[in-house]
C-alpha cells in the first residue's frame, strides 16, 4: 500500500515538473518584448527657445520593439549628470514626453509598443545660467551624460532599463551657433 502510494506521489510530482517545462517551453517560443533604444538615430541637439540668461534645446530618439510581444512604458524619465562640482555657472534639468503627444507636466503617459514598431521620446534641456549672457555662461560648458530611464511591463516581470547618451560641448556649440545664425539672417 505505501509503495501505490509513493507512486502517485511520484507521478503527481512528475506531471506538475513536465507542466512546469511546458509552461517555460512555450514563453521561451513565444517571446517577450524587447525594447532597445535607437541611438545611432538620435536627432542633433536643436535650440527651441533661447534669451538672455536661459536656453531651451531638444532632440528626438526612437526607441523600437525588436521582441515578439508587445509590451507597455509605464514610465519614463531623464535624469542628468552634471554636478556643480564639475559646472556651476548654469543649472540643466530635462524633460522627457511622448513626441507625438507632448506633455509639458512632466506626467508620463503610458503607451504600447507592439512588435516591431518604433515609438520616439522628446527630451527638452532647459539651461538656466547664472550669470548676466547664457552664450558666456556657456563657453566652457563641459560634456555631460544622461540616462533616459524608462519602466517595461510584458510577459515577463516589470523591469526598468536605461540607455546612456552623451552630450559633447561641440554639439551643444553647434546648436547654439546655427540658432543665433539664423536668428541674424
Amino acid at each position: 500500500m505505501l509503495l501505490l502510494v509513493l507512486k502517485i506521489v511520484a507521478v503527481i510530482v512528475l506531471l506538475i515538473c513536465l507542466g512546469f517545462i511546458a509552461y517555460w517551453a512555450v514563453a521561451v517560443i513565444k517571446g517577450d518584448c524587447v525594447l532597445r533604444m535607437l541611438k545611432s538615430k538620435r536627432t542633433p541637439l536643436k535650440v527651441e527657445s533661447m534669451g538672455m540668461r536661459h536656453v531651451t534645446l531638444s532632440f528626438t530618439i526612437p526607441i523600437k520593439n525588436v521582441g515578439k510581444q508587445l509590451g507597455t512604458i509605464m514610465d519614463a524619465f531623464v535624469r542628468i549628470y552634471i554636478p556643480f562640482e564639475q559646472y556651476d555657472k548654469a543649472r540643466v534639468t530635462g524633460h522627457l514626453t511622448d513626441f507625438d503627444t507632448p506633455r509639458d507636466d512632466d506626467y508620463w503617459q503610458a503607451f504600447i509598443l507592439d512588435p516591431g514598431k518604433e515609438k520616439k521620446f522628446l527630451i527638452t534641456l532647459d539651461i538656466e545660467g547664472k550669470g548676466e549672457s547664457i552664450l558666456r555662461d556657456l563657453e566652457t560648458f563641459p560634456e555631460f551624460g544622461m540616462d533616459i530611464i524608462y519602466q517595461v511591463v510584458a510577459r515577463s516581470d516589470y523591469y526598468y532599463a536605461k540607455t546612456r547618451i552623451v552630450i559633447t560641448r561641440e554639439e551643444l556649440q553647434n546648436a547654439l551657433y546655427e540658432y543665433t545664425t539664423e536668428v541674424r539672417k
